[in-house]
């Protein structure tokens, strides 16, 4: 490559450095006489390493990058055929970013804070939240330290982040087929990769790998591994932090947050509050959550109206009834006493009892009735002894089969939701069976984390009342 040096390809670019180089490709630092302004310039060359998956990635980098306009991504320029003094091939012009990359940053001693983190974290999901929100969404499959730049760091600030290389971009519906080619760098690409089945939460993996890197400075390949799951346990990040990069890193594609912006929203979620999977809840919803490293409430309504005000309720009804029907002064007496009965039931009311299911990491697990100032333990067992979490989603069915053995159609049986925490041979019921599917599942994947325990689906079998039967064992 040293004869393209102080070369100009296609009467314009005059070649000055090189910069990087992979199988059959390189990419240099040129000028652009146009404009004397510095440029990149990748070039793909017929040689004997040449294959056509390259050209492919290569085409597909300068159409992606044609598409896209955002300011912390290269700008294409220019592509064209070229024949140099080492064969013929392909040019793709795209513009220069005077930046160093944080593997730079990394081999140069530089250690980030927890707020350098984070800031990194919130650039790069906003770029990725971009390319994610193209339509077919764009991932860019090779995330790592080495294709993100840093620029303009002051004291207030990390600086800022771009985001380059788009060598091995790819759109969501443009997946592999017959033949697979595995693109990305090992340690920073997740299992579903090397199946040629990625998906934007492929590249929340990148970024968390990279972070880890940065915390670290170990290359994720070379940590150790927990079930799978790379362990960067320290004392360098908050409890907070590493349980969202644990997320963003699950090896289960299913587990790590379902979107880039549901990853930015978790990011920056407080210590004590809806938790980090609180894009889950419905907005409908009136549970309350709270949480932080060491315990996890969650608060539910029980009885939104005391049925012993039943009573009083038609008490008040009967004396308006007797006040229309009667004198003048009993009818102000007792629209008096009704007016009091009924604010006192309202007033009663204002104080709800409500079911709270608490876990203290390493202490227990307890269910207990909060009303107004007061409550009530219900029962508790010790945080050792949680064993479960299970979750039935819920389901009706018209077509079963009794004790007997015999089907039963006609009718309809329905199994509500339900969420539980078992301890030992002791069940916690999570909203004692007045919540939604969709709280459930909001819940269940809070509890899960939490407790760092896989949620178990279920579909128990109801009971069903054996058939009745004449009593002659027909």
């Amino acid at each position: 490559m040293q004869q393209l040096l102080g070369q100009t390809i296609h009467n314009r670019y005059r070649i000055q450095s090189l910069l990087g180089r992979q199988t059959g490709r390189r990419t240099f630092l040129a000028t652009d006489l146009a404009t004397q302004s510095p440029v990149v310039v990748k070039l793909l060359l017929f040689n004997p390493d040449f294959t056509w998956e390259d050209f492919k990635l290569f085409e597909r980098e300068a159409n992606t990058l044609k598409a896209l306009d955002h300011a912390a991504i290269p700008q294409y320029l220019d592509s064209f055929e070229l024949d140099t003094q080492l064969g013929k091939g392909f040019a793709l012009v795209q513009s220069y970013i005077d930046a160093s990359s944080l593997e730079t940053a990394i081999q140069a001693g530089r250690l980030f804070t927890e707020a350098d983190l984070i800031e990194i974290a919130g650039q790069i999901l906003e770029i990725l939240i971009y390319l994610h929100g193209q339509n077919p969404p764009v991932i860019h499959r090779d995330i790592k330290p080495s294709n993100i730049l840093l620029a303009n760091r002051s004291g207030h600030s990390v600086g800022t982040l771009y985001l380059v290389d788009f060598g091995s971009v790819q759109t969501a519906i443009n997946q592999n087929s017959g033949t697979i080619t595995i693109v990305g760098s090992y340690g920073y690409i997740p299992l579903e990769q090397f199946a040629g089945k990625t998906t934007t939460a492929s590249d929340l993996y990148g970024l968390g790998m990279t972070l880890i890197y940065l915390i670290t400075g170990v290359h994720p390949a070379d940590l150790p591994q927990i079930n799978g799951q790379v362990d960067f346990s320290g004392d360098r990040i908050s409890y907070r932090f590493s349980r969202w990069l644990k997320q963003m890193t699950n090896p289960h594609l299913d587990r790590r947050f379902d979107s880039t912006t549901a990853a930015l929203k978790a990011l920056h979620v407080d210590a004590e509050s809806d938790g980090c999977n609180s894009h889950l809840k419905p907005a409908s919803s009136q549970v309350e959550l709270y949480r932080d490293c060491d315990r996890i409430e969650i608060i539910t309504q029980k009885t939104p109206v005391a049925d012993s005000c039943a009573g009083c309720i038609v008490l008040a009804f009967f004396s308006i009834i007797l006040s229309l029907s009667t004198g003048s002064l009993v009818i102000g007496t007792s629209l008096f006493l009704s007016i009091i009965l009924i604010s006192g039931i309202y007033a009663r009311n204002l104080v709800t009892t409500k079911e709270v299911l608490c876990i203290e990491r390493n202490t227990k697990i307890s269910i207990f009735y909060r009303r107004g100032s007061t409550q009530r333990e219900h029962h508790s067992s010790p945080f050792q002894a949680i064993n479960l979490l299970a979750y039935n989603p819920g389901y009706t069915f018209d077509r079963y089969i009794n004790e007997q053995g015999r089907t039963i159609t006609g009718g309809t049986v329905t199994i509500s939701p339900n969420l539980s925490v078992y301890a030992g041979s002791l069940e916690y019921q999570v909203g004692g069976g007045h919540l939604s599917q969709a709280e459930l599942w909001w819940l269940g994947q809070e509890l899960s984390d939490f407790l760092n325990l896989e949620m178990k689906i279920i579909y128990p079998t109801p009971k069903v009342p054996a058939e009745q039967t004449c009593g002659c064992g027909c």
